[in-house]
């Protein structure tokens, strides 16, 4: 369940009624965050003086008005503070309107009123009274330190609070110029043959029925994006572990060897003796060689090893 984003109770006249108020609609936007080409990495925003180019510190960082271009009066966090509208954990209902006399272009944020555990009857009889009156109450709510204009109606099983621009926040459409050309009046068959088009296409509002077909096809593209650049990291293949020779074929090298030195021996040659014995060595080295392509992995280049090296040395792979 979500968190309420302020509790308070809900008054008028002796009627006072402990509510919860939670957030009714959240949009959904498909969000990007900036990040550097090369590497991937996210890149952070930074708080760059405009004067000498420099990071400036949170901490020396002051708000400021501008009266003109280029001229501010600072204040302080302190200062704004002080301004805030004083905290109140009540919304006082001064005024009971028809909803049809508020244009929809006043409403801001919408909410959900939900009765505190103990105070559902009393909860019940506003949403009841409001209902059968026909009509909204309007008050004023202060919800993250600013003063907002509300207005509170019953919506389905409970109460409904939405906050509503103030008069002076509306932009009048006799600022508009384009809507002071007046064109030439539309003859009535003109008039008959949209109004049959309109009925043609006329339909209960079903909000299901309307889909954010921009955010599906993006988040589509996204996620056919994320497959094709997935990396497939194969298991790597378990070494092989060296192929020791065993005891037998040891002894038999051995004898070999044997034989063949003291062959040479009986010759009386020592440099039939010495190339005799390097083609022994060679030998043996011929067979490290042979056990490091088997442990190597196919398509991968071998080292010749190194004169003197132990059987079954390796370098990793």
């Amino acid at each position: 369940m979500s968190r309420p984003c302020w509790v308070g109770s809900l008054s008028f006249g002796l009627l006072h009624v402990p509510v919860r108020l939670y957030a009714a609609v959240e949009p959904k936007q498909v969000r990007f965050h900036l990040l550097h080409e090369a590497d991937g990495a996210r890149l952070r925003n930074k708080r760059v003086c405009s004067a000498d180019g420099e990071e400036v510190p949170y901490e020396q960082v002051v708000k400021g008005y501008e009266l003109r271009p280029g001229q501010y009066v600072e204040v302080t966090r302190g200062e704004l503070e002080a301004f805030d509208p004083r905290s109140s954990r009540t919304i006082e209902l001064e005024d009971f309107v028809e909803l049809q006399e508020i244009d929809s272009v006043f409403f801001e944020a919408h909410y959900h009123l939900a009765p505190e555990v103990g105070a559902e009857r009393q909860y019940a009889l506003l949403v009841t009274a409001l209902a059968r009156s026909g009509r909204v109450g309007l008050g004023h709510l202060v919800l993250r330190h600013k003063g907002h204009l509300c207005m509170v109606r019953p919506r389905g099983r409970g109460l409904a609070l939405s906050t509503l621009y103030y008069a002076d926040e509306m932009i009048s459409q006799d600022t508009l110029s384009e809507l002071a050309v007046t064109g030439p009046r539309p003859s009535d068959q003109e008039v008959e043959m949209v109004l049959r088009l309109i009925e043609s296409q006329s339909a209960s509002f079903e909000p299901r029925r309307y889909h954010n077909t921009h955010r599906e096809r993006l988040l589509a593209f996204l996620e056919r994006r994320a497959r094709a650049q997935a990396k497939v990291v194969e298991p790597a293949a378990a070494p092989t572990p060296p192929q020791s020779e065993s005891a037998p074929e040891r002894m038999q090298a051995f004898r070999r060897i044997e034989e063949g030195i003291a062959a040479l021996r009986r010759e009386g040659h020592r440099g039939v003796q010495a190339e005799g014995t390097a083609s022994a060595q060679g030998s043996l080295r011929f067979r490290q060689q042979a056990a490091r392509t088997v442990r190597s992995r196919p398509g991968e280049a071998v080292e010749e090893p190194q004169a003197g090296a132990g059987q079954g040395e390796h370098e990793p792979t």
